[in-house]
């Protein structure tokens, strides 16, 4: 087995595709046939302005750029997970992830607020934010309590959560290059679907109600994100062609019997489909991965892609709706907007996202050399028991 660890092109670029997705069909697309959900996240009347001409030219039957873009990121993120993992042990991989997520998703949740904010102030229009949703919000735990979003996006974080959760227990087989955990885990994920009736949700904890639907659709989701892991292991050479084929296959497979048992039923036949088009994008990136260099516009992109896709849906729309007020045109008010949303994710970038991923590994570090030390203290202590006993 070979050993990669270099940085993957090909992935991070993939990011760039995939969050460039996610603002089309948001900007493009939610904002305009969506009207009056826009209207209710910003706290404005519904928008006047035609649909810009536009969205009928990049616009075709069965592709949908928005679960396009984030199947991508899912398949990206089953892809890079487990060259932390290999590189960490298990406690600095979950202090890392936790620092990677949560500071920059709060910052980022906090410039949304505020747009929205201020965008209630120029309509004139009250502002009401339910405290226990937002914190339900902030912690990534509201699909599954039935608290609602409030920025629209953050559905994909509560997963990508999940998901690292789920690699953090499979940690060892990760990190041993073994797959066929996967598809024990698939099997699981599929009768977990089936055999679990919708009726039995939800289930009280306490004073809590808990969601087995919306687990149900994050375990087949994240059964998908484990096909970017098998990339992985080929990748490094521990799984042949032939088992990557079959594995895909195998978790693509599961994740089309676990669809019509969740939640997602109703977006049968077209979000799949984008999946399997998210999916055909990546094993062509994949496949091009040793002709691919740095190209700068997608490298930048790609590197601000964690806080733009947090604040482009809600202070994307804001800043739209506000300039369409003043009297521009659609395309025009876009136009505007793109690179002040753009500045706005690349000071999040370098002033929260970068140094809260230096300051988790850092901690984690500390973390784990704590460990050691615990470890080695508790070894020598059982040597000299050992030696006095003898």
């Amino acid at each position: 087995m070979t050993s990669k660890t270099e940085k993957a092109i090909f992935a991070n670029q993939l990011r760039a595709i995939a969050i460039i997705c996610v603002v089309l069909v948001h900007w493009l697309g939610v904002y305009w046939l969506a009207r009056e959900t826009v209207a209710q996240y910003i706290y404005a009347p519904l928008e006047t302005e035609s649909i810009p001409n536009i969205l009928d030219a990049i616009s075709f039957r069965t592709l949908n750029y928005g679960p396009l873009g984030v199947s991508i990121f899912f398949l990206v993120s089953g892809f890079v997970i487990p060259f932390s993992i290999t590189k960490l042990t298990r406690a600095e991989f979950i202090l890392g992830r936790i620092f990677r997520i949560y500071p920059t998703y709060v910052a980022a949740t906090a410039v949304s607020i505020c747009c929205a904010w201020l965008s209630s102030i120029y309509w004139n229009s009250e502002f009401s934010l339910d405290l226990e949703t937002t914190l339900y919000n902030l912690a990534l735990i509201h699909s599954n309590t039935y608290k609602s979003t409030i920025d629209l996006v953050n559905w994909s974080l509560a997963i990508e959560i999940k998901f690292y959760i789920v690699s953090a227990v499979l940690y060892r087989s990760i990190r041993e290059g073994s797959i066929d955990h996967l598809a024990l885990l698939a099997i699981a994920v599929i009768a977990f679907c089936q055999w679990i009736p919708p009726n039995l949700s939800p289930i009280r904890i306490g004073e809590q109600n808990l969601s087995l639907e919306s687990i149900k659709t994050e375990l087949m989701v994240i059964i998908f994100m484990f096909i970017g892991t098998c990339f992985y292991h080929h990748y490094t050479g521990s799984v042949s062609m032939g088992r990557l084929i079959i594995y895909v296959g195998t978790l693509f497979g599961s994740v089309l019997i676990c669809w019509p048992h969740t939640e997602w039923a109703g977006g049968i036949p077209y979000v799949p489909m984008n999946y399997a088009y998210g999916l055909l994008v990546f094993m062509a990136f994949y496949a091009l991965r040793n002709k691919i260099g740095p190209f700068k516009p997608l490298d930048f992109i790609a590197s601000i892609s964690y806080p733009l896709y947090i604040i482009h849906s809600i202070c994307g729309y804001a800043l739209i709706r506000v300039l369409t007020d003043l009297g521009a045109k659609g395309w025009q008010a876009i136009i505007v907007a793109l690179p002040i949303v753009i500045a706005a994710a690349y000071l999040l970038h370098k002033t929260i996202e970068t140094y809260t991923m230096h300051t988790g590994k850092r901690i984690a570090n500390k973390f784990s050399g704590k460990l050691l030390k615990v470890k080695s203290l508790s070894s020598n202590e059982k040597s000299s028991t050992a030696k006095a006993t003898d």
